[in-house]
C-alpha cells in the first residue's frame, strides 16, 4: 500500500511539472510581450507560485525543462558519426523554426545561459566523435577549432544570424548551413593526404595554400 501511495503522489507530482510546463510554455509562445516569471506562469496555470517555485527553483530551470522538451518532441540530436551531421541540420533547424519564439527567449534571456552551456558541452562532446575521421592527423588545437566550427553550425544562435542577419527564409538557412558544413567536410577529407594542411597555418598565411 505504500508502494502504491508513493506511486500515486510521483504520477500527481509529475502531471503537475508538466502542467506548469504547458502554461509556460503558451506563455512564451502566445503572449511574448507579457512578463514571464514564476508568477505570471503561476497565474496562467491557475496554481500558486509556491508550487511553481518548487518544481523550478530557478527561470532557467524552467527554460532547461522546455528546451528538453522541444527536442524531445522534435526528436533533435547532436550527431554521432560523420554521416549524421548534414542531415541533423535540417532536423534542428526545423524545429528551432517550429518553437521559434521559444528558441529566441531563451537565446536573449540571461536565464537561459546554463540550457546554452549545457548545449555546447553536449555539441563539444558529438562532434568529437563524429568527426574523428575526418580529423585525423591534424592536431588537437586544429581538431577544437574544426569542432567549434561545426559546433557553431549546429546552434540556435547560428540559425539566429542565417534568417536575422543574413535575411533567409527557413529552407534557405537549412539549405545553407548543410552546404557549410558539406563544404567543410569535403575539404577535410581531401587535405588529409596532405601533411601539410593545417587550418591554423593557412590562417596565419592569410587562407593561401602552398
Amino acid at each position: 500500500m505504500a508502494v502504491d501511495k508513493a506511486s500515486l503522489r510521483q504520477k500527481q507530482a509529475t502531471a503537475t511539472r508538466d502542467y506548469i510546463l504547458s502554461a509556460a510554455f503558451e506563455l512564451l509562445v502566445e503572449h511574448p510581450d507579457r512578463p514571464f516569471s514564476h508568477e505570471a506562469v503561476a497565474k496562467a496555470a491557475g496554481v500558486g507560485a509556491r508550487t511553481v517555485y518548487r518544481y523550478f527553483p530557478a527561470q532557467s530551470d524552467m527554460y532547461e525543462a522546455l528546451w528538453l522538451q522541444v527536442r524531445q518532441h522534435s526528436g533533435t540530436v547532436f550527431p554521432t558519426e560523420e554521416a549524421q551531421i548534414v542531415p541533423s541540420i535540417g532536423v534542428l533547424y526545423r524545429a528551432f523554426d517550429q518553437n521559434e519564439k521559444l528558441i529566441r527567449a531563451v537565446m536573449e534571456s540571461p536565464a537561459g545561459a546554463r540550457v546554452r552551456a549545457r548545449g555546447a558541452s553536449e555539441g563539444r562532446a558529438s562532434f568529437d566523435r563524429s568527426l574523428r575521421d575526418a580529423t585525423q592527423g591534424l592536431s588537437a588545437v586544429e581538431r577544437r577549432q574544426i569542432r567549434a566550427v561545426f559546433n557553431g553550425i549546429h546552434s540556435a544562435p547560428f540559425w539566429q544570424m542565417l534568417h536575422d542577419r543574413g535575411g533567409l527564409s527557413a529552407s534557405e538557412a537549412i539549405a545553407a548551413a548543410s552546404w557549410a558544413a558539406q563544404s567543410l567536410l569535403q575539404t577535410l577529407h581531401r587535405q588529409q593526404s596532405k601533411p601539410q594542411f593545417s587550418p591554423t597555418r593557412k590562417a596565419k598565411k592569410g587562407g593561401r595554400t602552398q
